[in-house]
């Protein structure tokens, strides 16, 4: 089932705020301010005692603000920034390995069957109202999640509602005849076609025995393909959760900031269409730094002063006291801030500005790649309905000077939308960049020039897309070369470009990307066509079953297999070209020495060793 999922309006911080100092103020204003309760930084009687108690200050610019501070509705990584500071899971992330292990949960078992897992939680961990995390706690939020009304719910990505699927249904199995070619004389089918549609009906065969059997157990309290079965408290620190399937990946997928643990206080005594409304403006977790503000564009964070792992803080005495955000869409004006030293660092370095970083000798620290830019081709358009001129376009593009050109150096051209950290083969027939073959294919479509409008957002860097606008330009001028001929139409990101691309509203071509929350290829699968109907004008009974026959296998090579089959199958159909899999960076100045970077964005500032600029120092 596809779902449209809006973009909530945000507001961004001005240039002149930036230029004119306004977030260098925010931070020197920390030697005068009186801390909140439960904060570690404190007032200090007179000027030169100040200067020495202005507490450890990570000040650092994202290319854009929050969308929304309740993790579980939310689905931007400038929210989940924040909320990964404020929060945490059942299941963490090994920095170095990206594997699963232990966080609010100290351990876990899994039943034989793969159906019902028991978590041991930690004792001992308070929520920053003071009360205790226990069973009880972690219940609330499970019954709270599944519970979500779908206007709510829409918003979550990589959360409860992706992780376990809840509002889709069990799809159908097309019919042999569903899936043979059309004849067309003066068209005829391909070799590449006739593969294809060989290798479809072989999917089909294997997936008729699993469909025939019983695929959940138990009732749904939502669509039939849900995975939740049930969550209970069987002791104080004991919680039981049971599926209606297998999801061998489940423990992974528990890592996800969607799957935040929120103090049970902040789930109830709002309106009826959301009680955890409170959550919008004040979030409450365990993690170990607490929510103070978000004003003036700087969301402003405090260390809880009795966060339970203090081992964590002892083993790093430079961890920041306070964490300073502000949004800064351009990465030249995210530069400027940092030499000007109004920021400790920034995120999402551009190629332009990586090259003036290094002859400056900044400290640049880089993300492997764990996300995909592709290009959305809606297929209720005239033009991009027919499979022939999609083509065209993947033979026009040029990803791989793209990826030279635009990005980070060690970007490479994608071939499928799937990392090549998770080592599922590509397809193998591959769209090379071939001018000729572009216009021999629309050639055969009879296209004549008719304009194809191409959104694309404007003001904010993602760290698949740090330069949209110049992607945009070099995507058009490839077009343009085979005689393509596109409509601009450049959206503000905090306008609602999301939202309007994965909409009815829009059908022409669109840049967007995801970036992965776990080591899965589900993660990526579910996250890009969630809103595939929406978002492409696309369906496939035959993907979507691929899809859930997938899901459900071990690691090992019949998962990687099936993996590799629902590649070729959206290779074919063609919904989406996979443009390149982008390397990102953050940039500090000197006081601040590690940082720690995660492909998959888990990065807590609690690992940051730092010390105060001099800027806010003296």
């Amino acid at each position: 089932m596809s779902r449209i999922v809006p973009e909530k309006p945000q507001n961004l911080v001005s240039r002149r705020a930036l230029l004119t100092g306004t977030l260098a103020g925010t931070a020197l204003a920390l030697t005068a301010c009186t801390p909140s309760p439960n904060s570690s930084a404190t007032a200090s009687p007179t000027a030169t005692e100040a200067a020495a108690e202005v507490p450890r200050t990570l000040r650092l610019a994202a290319p854009a603000p929050p969308s929304g501070l309740d993790p579980a509705i939310t689905g931007d990584n400038e929210s989940f920034r924040i909320s990964r500071q404020i929060y945490e899971t059942l299941i963490s992330i090994d920095a170095n390995t990206g594997s699963p292990i232990a966080g609010l949960a100290e351990s876990w078992t899994q039943s034989q069957d793969g159906l019902t897992y028991t978590f041991t939680l930690r004792r001992g961990v308070l929520f920053h109202d003071g009360t205790e995390m226990d069973a009880e706690a972690v219940v609330a939020n499970f019954t709270r999640w599944a519970s979500l009304p779908r206007e709510l719910s829409d918003y979550s990505s990589q959360g409860f509602t992706d992780v376990f699927h809840h509002v889709d249904d069990i799809p159908k199995l097309p019919s042999e005849k569903d899936l043979q070619l059309k004849v067309d004389d003066e068209n005829p089918p391909t070799e590449r076609d006739l593969a294809a549609q060989q290798q479809r009906l072989e999917q089909l065969a294997a997936l008729k025995p699993i469909f025939e059997q019983e695929l959940f157990t138990g009732k749904s309290s939502a669509g039939s393909a849900s995975y939740f079965g049930s969550v209970k408290a069987t002791s104080k620190y004991l919680v039981t959760l049971t599926l209606r399937r297998r999801l061998p990946m489940l423990i992974d997928a528990l890592s996800l900031p969607g799957m935040a643990i929120a103090a049970p206080s902040t789930l109830t005594g709002g309106p009826k269409a959301n009680p955890a409304k409170s959550l919008l403006t004040a979030p409450m977790g365990t993690g170990p730094y607490r929510f103070i503000s978000h004003k003036d564009q700087t969301v402003r964070l405090e260390l809880f002063k009795d966060y339970w792992n203090r081992g964590r803080l002892e083993a790093n005495s430079q961890h920041p006291q306070v964490a300073l955000i502000s949004s800064v869409p351009s990465p030249y004006n995210r530069e400027n801030a940092m030499s000007a030293d109004e920021i400790d660092g920034f995120d999402l370095v551009s190629v332009d500005v990586m090259r003036d970083l290094v002859r400056s000798a900044k400290l640049v620290v880089q993300r492997d790649p764990f996300s995909v830019l592709y290009l959305g081709m809606d297929l209720r358009n005239k033009w991009l309905a027919k499979r022939e001129f999609r083509q065209a376009i993947a033979h026009a593009v040029d990803s791989g000077q793209l990826a030279g050109k635009l990005f980070i150096q060690g970007t490479k051209a994608a071939a499928s939308i799937i990392p090549p950290a998770l080592s599922v083969p590509e397809p193998e027939a591959r769209y090379n960049h071939d001018e000729n073959t572009a216009l021999k294919l629309l050639e055969q479509v009879g296209y004549r020039g008719e304009e194809i409008e191409f959104a694309y957002p404007l003001r904010v860097s993602r760290n698949y897309l740090p330069l949209p606008e110049r992607v945009f330009a070099q995507l058009a001028e490839d077009l343009a070369k085979v005689g393509i001929r596109i409509r601009p139409r450049p959206i503000p990101w905090t306008e609602g470009y999301v939202d309007t691309v994965r909409s009815n509203r829009f059908t022409g071509l669109h840049l967007l990307g995801y970036s992965g929350g776990y080591r899965s290829e589900d993660d990526f699968l579910s996250g890009i066509l969630s809103s595939k109907a929406n978002e492409f004008g696309y369906s496939s009974a035959l993907l979507d079953s691929q899809i859930l026959a997938a899901r459900s296998l071990d690691r090992g090579e019949e998962r990687t297999a099936a993996y590799a089959a629902i590649l070729q199958t959206l290779n074919y159909d063609l919904p989406l070209l996979p443009l390149v899999f982008p390397i990102s960076a953050l940039a500090f100045n000197p006081n601040v020495a590690f940082y720690p970077s995660s492909p998959m964005l888990n990065e807590c500032y609690a690992d940051v060793q730092m010390s105060n600029s001099p800027a806010i120092s003296s």
